[in-house]
């Protein structure tokens, strides 16, 4: 009954790690993302499978990009946010956070590689 629910604050560097850590998973999802949706150069030939291999396709593939680059570029600006105030003073809201963000990130190039929902 006694116990206290305060943690620590975090510390500056952390934080700091984190926003480097939060700037690095939505960079690589965002260059993965638009390097998927590229359209091939001309005289490149494209394997008959489906889905198509990354760029064979672009048409299938702008939308779902263009979507997902504006979830993830959302999404990292609520986990800075969420760093920036709450995880200052409960740790584990940064570490949901990022994970949150990693998850979204790797969704968001698997569904430019599927080309987007179906239907």
């Amino acid at each position: 009954m006694g116990e206290s629910t305060h943690e620590s604050p975090l510390p500056p560097a952390a934080l700091a790690v984190g926003l480097v850590v939060a700037a690095a998973l939505a960079a690589w999802t965002l260059v993965e993302i638009w390097w998927l949706a590229r359209p091939v150069e001309p005289g490149t030939v494209c394997t008959l499978q489906y889905p198509g291999p990354p760029g064979c396709a672009p048409g299938l593939r702008f939308t779902a990009a263009f979507v997902s680059a504006v979830v993830v570029s959302l999404a990292y600006a609520a986990v800075t946010a969420v760093l920036l105030t709450v995880a200052r003073r409960r740790v584990l809201a940064g570490v949901w956070a990022l994970g949150g963000l990693a998850i979204l990130g790797a969704l968001a190039v698997q569904l430019v590689r599927w080309g987007g929902l179906a239907g």
